[in-house]
């Protein structure tokens, strides 16, 4: 019963990734198959399929580990998290405290008798809807893993996304490393590959992120000849677009595109590219471990906003479902 169940489940994951090999949704399935597996593991009655289950236990340990600790990053340090020129409002902020003090609140009641639990019933869709976007956050860190792991090693065209300027014009460490990873891509050819420069200026910026880009790897030697600038883009999806337009002007589209950009940051450029219809590689920059949680606390910010509709939606059908099944 157990292999065949876990065969099943695995096939499921395996057929979603096939089918939507840089979509959320196959990972979110994958991060279900993977739970229904453990559940399974643990239940069954074969020894080794224990050790199966003590190894998903472990795995979603750890994801829940670090989903704490970015939530505490996002609460205490929330001017961190955002950049300059976005922020986080007070009241997401209210909601978000409140959020978690309910699910205090409500797991207390329900492993105690100090709480009347009844009362915490009514409020049963918080924890529902926390687990939800748990699933969510398991699925993302799946996304940069599977993003670094089956990276593209073959370029016709490098597509280096832009990062912050610091003083205004100066490459800082997280745009260093894009760079130098570009140029490492691109060395790897047999023929050196037109790479693309992207990013506009910010407020407080004195130049573009992609003309100081550019002057980054003229000083490496690259040849600017094979540099184009794509100077006006905001954000990854206008980074996407705008640079679209400028490699389907070269000699047989472009070839093999390939996007450059941090390593927690190439899913969500990937998976951005994929709905824009892009047909385009990812290559991962590493990332100092110091700054891995406050990148990745923005990154998964990004993520849940780019289905906000959907979100709400789930939201509103767990309270509806909740007061139902309290009235009935």
């Amino acid at each position: 019963m157990f292999l065949s169940s876990t065969i099943i489940l695995l096939c499921i994951a395996a057929l979603a990734n096939f089918w939507q090999p840089r979509g959320l949704a196959s990972l979110v399935t994958t991060g279900l198959c993977g739970a229904g597996i453990t559940l399974l593991a643990t239940i069954s009655h074969h020894p080794w399929a224990h050790l199966i289950g003590a190894i998903g236990w472990t795995a979603m340990g750890l994801i829940a580990l670090i989903g704490v600790g970015i939530l505490a990053l996002i609460l205490i340090a929330p001017h961190r998290v955002v950049r300059k020129h976005e922020r986080l409002t007070v009241g997401v902020l209210l909601i978000v405290w409140a959020a978690v003090i309910l699910n205090i609140g409500w797991v207390i009641s329900l492993l105690t008798d100090r709480f009347d639990f009844e009362i915490w019933e009514w409020l049963t869709f918080v924890p529902v809807f926390t687990l939800y976007i748990g699933l969510i956050f398991g699925a993302s860190l799946l996304g940069v893993m599977r993003a670094c792991i089956m990276h593209s090693r073959q370029a016709d065209t490098i597509v280096i996304l832009g990062a912050g300027l610091l003083r205004g014009h100066h490459i800082g460490r997280v745009l260093g490393n894009r760079l130098r990873a570009g140029l490492r891509l691109a060395n790897q050819q047999k023929t050196p590959p037109v790479i693309i420069v992207t990013g506009g200026q910010g407020p407080d910026e004195t130049m573009s992120e992609a003309a100081a880009m550019a002057g980054f790897l003229k000083r490496q030697g690259y040849d600017d000849q094979r540099i184009i600038l794509e100077d006006r883009a905001t954000n990854t999806r206008t980074n996407l677009i705008n640079s679209q337009r400028l490699w389907q002007r070269l000699p047989h589209g472009g070839g093999r595109v390939v996007v450059v950009t941090s390593n927690y940051h190439l899913f969500r450029a990937e998976y951005l590219a994929n709905r824009l219809g892009l047909v385009v590689g990812g290559y991962p920059a590493p990332t100092r471990p110091t700054y891995l949680p406050l990148g990745w606390s923005r990154e998964f910010l990004a993520i849940l906003m780019l289905h906000p509709r959907l979100h709400r939606g789930v939201l509103l059908a767990l309270i509806t479902v909740n007061l139902l099944w309290m009235l009935s």
